[in-house]
């Protein structure tokens, strides 16, 4: 059963999305950070002892990375082949980087591009950029060139001139404490001052991100309320400070674009051999020489342990330990990675230290997009 869940920002909502660092913040929260979220409001909700009975569902979970709307317009990532980042031939008015910098398509561009409206061709570039593109970054539907000029009130003819906000960056500068000694940390005597980036998101836009799960319905019962209460305990770094939270979470319908290229009855499943991530692929053994294009992405950090944290104790080390313990760190397929169609991924078991209390989870099981390049000879 697949399914998108819409997450609307509370007005004023700043976010903050890992990569180890404060004061660079990633403009995507992956897959397996959702994931993760999702697993400790579940324990939240239901305790480590059903989790432990689900976990073989929960397993079984494919999700796609948290990722941007505009209104109805929804997001997804570029393809990483190799047409989207190098020019086979010199082209006047289009720089190798307007094709680098670009990093989504409307769903609807993305279907124009598999059905062959949308040619990825040097004598078509530049139209696609001057007309197509918002932002150097995203490229929508011809049909959506209108909906997204009275969105946000332009009045160029061409896009590339427009200038959209569609996520702007601020910088906060904070004062260090122990969270867990609630004393300030100081540096010469002096409060240890740090900064931190956080990401905040035009009024227009919202989250999404895909789900495809199965169970039975006392289970998708208590997964979607796990999911829901996302809009309580938020998502992200930081919501000690009050990042990362939404006004409402929402689990709909796939909408008719990616109804239509998902279903696995569709002409795109059955005439293309190749499939785009839309979340963190961890392939296994038999998966890797079904790898074609890709980038990697680095998964680490703290493990964030939920089961120990509420359980009563008044063991600060123990504590401590829950919150500050680094994982076993793995490398990744990011969002956007081309793949053959029998490509699984899985999730990874064994990321915690030896001695931990419970097993730490990292989940790489992406939904998966039919890919192809109509017209284009270049590997596809």
């Amino acid at each position: 059963m697949k399914k998108v869940v819409v997450l609307k920002p509370k007005i004023n909502s700043k976010f903050h999305f890992g990569n180890l660092s404060l004061e660079e913040s990633e403009n995507i929260l992956h897959s397996n950070s959702l994931f993760s979220a999702i697993v400790n409001n579940y324990v939240k909700l239901y305790g480590e002892d059903d989790l432990n009975s689900n976990i073989k569902n929960l397993k079984e979970i494919k999700l796609s990375s948290l990722l941007y709307k505009i209104k109805n317009i929804y997001l997804i990532p570029k393809p990483e082949h190799p047409r989207f980042y190098i020019l086979k031939e010199k082209v006047n008015g289009v720089r190798p980087k307007d094709i680098k910098k670009i990093q989504f398509f409307s769903i609807k561009a993305y279907r124009d591009l598999l059905d062959g409206n949308l040619q990825w061709t040097e004598e078509n570039l530049k139209d696609i950029i001057d007309h197509q593109t918002i932002n150097k970054s995203i490229v929508i539907s011809k049909n959506e060139i209108e909906e997204i000029k009275k969105i946000f009130g332009i009045k160029a003819e061409k896009l590339k001139h427009a200038k959209i906000s569609i996520i702007s960056e601020q910088i906060e500068q904070k004062v260090a404490i122990d969270r867990l000694k609630e004393t300030t940390l100081k540096m010469e005597g002096r409060g240890q001052l740090y900064n931190i980036e956080f990401i905040k998101l035009n009024e227009n836009v919202e989250f999404y991100f895909l789900i495809d799960y199965k169970g039975d319905r006392e289970f998708i019962k208590k997964l979607d309320a796990s999911i829901k209460l996302i809009e309580d305990e938020g998502l992200g770094g930081k919501r000690s400070i009050g990042a990362g939270f939404f006004e409402k979470v929402e689990i709909i319908d796939l909408p008719k674009d990616f109804n239509e290229i998902l279903d696995e009855n569709s002409k795109y499943h059955h005439n293309l051999e190749y499939k785009m991530l839309l979340g963190v692929g961890i392939p296994d053994k038999d998966d890797v020489k079904n790898i074609e294009y890709y980038k990697l992405i680095e998964i680490g950090g703290y493990i964030h342990s939920t089961s120990i944290l509420t359980k009563p104790s008044n063991n600060l080390e123990k504590g401590k330990k829950a919150l500050t313990t680094p994982k076993r760190n793995i490398l990744a397929l990011t969002e956007g990675s081309i793949v053959k169609n029998d490509f699984k991924g899985k999730v990874e078991e064994d990321l915690a230290p030896e001695g931990f209390e419970h097993k730490v989870y990292a989940h790489g099981k992406p939904i998966l997009m039919p890919f192809g390049l109509k017209g284009d000879n270049n590997g596809s």
